[in-house]
């Protein structure tokens, strides 16, 4: 009979194993979309002598680790130096990271792109990045891309640390840990919906129902069977 018990516990055990993998591979396969404005309908802004182009925005996700920006370089001289900073935001004095480029390192036209250490708690935080390309002569320069119609929420264009209308032409990149994809997930479930339904809170405790009514029945099956062997 003892063998008979194992096999039910080791058959609930493989069940529940086989659940947690489905649901592992649905997290897997989520993953946030890139945010930012892709557009660049108004004329680019030049990095030249001591101008500063910067973009303020808020993170729609953790895991912020890449930054990409329209520029355009082909009237520059490859051997311009361009500056790229990462700040909390357009007052704070202090970079989060910082990276150097030669302008003929830079696509003729397109994205340019900006990798460095995951921010694990950039989601709902402000941030400010900006280029500039020191001593360069006007006429000269990368240009960055730049859109004056744009409403993105929550985001502000920049020029020599003054806010101007639009946004630049950014995209920005996330790259989300397991429990990240969990929170994307409720948010996503509960974004739109009225009452109850509108909290993530609501997914969870019926996660948790759910789990405990699963767990019961498979209880209450090892019982019966149990019962049926020793009555046999």
């Amino acid at each position: 009979m003892i063998w008979r018990r194992l096999f039910y516990l080791a058959a609930a055990l493989l069940w529940l194993l086989l659940l947690g993998f489905v649901a592992k591979g649905s997290l897997d396969r989520l993953a946030a979309p890139p945010w930012g404005s892709d557009a660049a309908s108004g004329e680019p802004i030049e990095l030249a002598g001591s101008a500063q182009v910067g973009q303020a925005f808020t993170a729609p996700f953790p895991g912020l680790y890449r930054i990409e920006v329209g520029l355009a370089q082909a009237a520059a001289d490859p051997d311009q130096a361009v500056v790229f900073h990462l700040k909390d935001s357009p007052a704070d004095p202090t970079d989060l990271w910082t990276a150097t480029l030669r302008a003929g390192d830079l696509p003729v036209e397109g994205f340019c792109s900006f990798e460095f250490a995951p921010r694990r708690d950039s989601r709902d935080q402000g941030y400010y990045f900006f280029l500039e390309a020191p001593g360069t002569t006007p006429g000269q320069g990368v240009a960055v891309g730049h859109s004056p119609d744009s409403t993105l929420q929550g985001a502000s264009a920049y020029l020599d640390n003054q806010p101007v209308a639009g946004a630049l032409q950014f995209r920005t990149f996330y790259t989300l840990r397991t429990r990240d994809k969990v929170g994307v997930l409720l948010s996503r479930l509960a974004k739109g919906r009225p009452y109850l339904l509108g909290s993530p809170g609501f997914y969870v405790a019926l996660a948790g129902i759910y789990l405990l009514v699963l767990a019961a029945f498979l209880l209450q099956v090892a019982r019966a069977a149990l019962r049926e062997e020793e009555g046999s």
